[in-house]
């Protein structure tokens, strides 16, 4: 229950827009009655004005405590899977992304470096349960697209949002510790191989974040 007040709290200023805007968005739909009944009178539109506004606002608002609810349902999973060995091991920070949107849900995700390279582990899809995660390396690829067409045919790189590897995991690789670290090692290994170039991260931004 905390948690969930604290999302109210946090993202309060991105609750209300969405509720203004949820609200602007139904309200026309809620003279249509009046409209069939009496045609486009302005005059009974005027005096359905009060209702309508109630209506609107009323149903905008349970839109908005869906999406918190999403939110927070969202959050809880995402965490069960962030407590398992294999992510505690990395000893990596966690944020959270889509802060302020009223059209991104909120994720969090975890940041931290591996040798030369730092490294972001999505989550993909945590409520299906299928223990998906992408691996994205903060490497500069724009000026590098040998280097991005290395990655993608030899070590099943994909651009979605991100350009990164998606890999799933069972129970078993997420309960061991080592796991998940072998692999970003390994990936660190064969970036320094093709001499990428690491994008620069403040460390004391991330650190006192």
């Amino acid at each position: 229950m905390n948690d969930l007040i604290k999302i109210v709290v946090f993202e309060r200023f991105a609750l209300l827009k969405g509720w203004t805007i949820s609200t602007l968005l139904i309200l026309p739909f809620t003279f249509l009655p009046t409209i069939i009944k009496y045609g486009f009178s302005l005059e009974a539109l005027k005096f359905r004005l009060p209702d309508s506004i109630l209506y609107s606002s009323g149903f905008a608002l349970i839109v908005v405590i869906a999406a918190v609810i999403n939110n927070y349902n969202n959050l809880v999973d995402r965490k069960r899977l962030f407590d398992k060995p294999t992510f505690k091991e990395l000893d990596f920070y966690g944020r959270i992304d889509g802060v302020g949107s009223i059209i991104k849900d909120l994720e969090t995700f975890l940041l931290g470096k591996i040798g030369n390279y730092y490294f972001r582990i999505n989550l993909v899809e945590p409520e299906s349960n299928t223990n998906r995660i992408e691996i994205i390396p903060l490497i500069d690829t724009k000026e590098d697209k040998e280097l991005m067409r290395i990655l993608k045919n030899k070590f099943g790189f994909r651009q979605y949002w991100f350009f990164g590897k998606e890999i799933k995991l069972s129970e078993e690789q997420l309960n061991d510790k080592k796991y998940l670290k072998g692999i970003l090692r390994e990936l660190e290994l064969n970036l320094n191989k093709l001499n990428a170039k690491p994008l620069q991260v403040n460390e004391f931004n991330l650190e006192n974040e």
